[in-house]
């Protein structure tokens, strides 16, 4: 006598929770943005202490301004990846990550 599998349920979803391919598209991409922005901010702050604290050795600056400068094309990087992805949203008739956060 083989008996039934037990029945679980449904696992109920968090409320705000996106359910939408279309919303959890967008809400990712915002969190990677978010994500590239404060590593973004790590970097700057890192380079500008790395700069306060080289005490005129050129080697020390140097690196330190090779960090600024990584940390300034990580920010271009990142505000191109925003402009491109709300370009496609705009393409494929998706919500763009504008709308969505401003309208919950």
């Amino acid at each position: 006598m083989q008996h039934p599998p037990p029945d679980l349920g449904t696992i109920p979803l968090i409320p705000g929770f996106p359910t939408d391919a279309n919303q959890i598209i967008s809400s990712a991409t915002s969190l990677v943005l978010a994500f590239a922005g404060l590593i973004f901010f790590a970097m700057l702050v890192m380079g500008g202490f790395r700069f306060l604290t080289a005490g005129g050795d050129e080697k020390s600056i140097q690196e330190a301004r090779k960090s600024l400068t990584n940390a300034a094309i990580g920010l271009i990087i990142v505000v191109s990846a925003f402009a491109i992805s709300q370009i496609l949203f705009t393409i494929f008739g998706l919500n763009s990550l504008i709308s969505i956060t401003n309208n919950p």
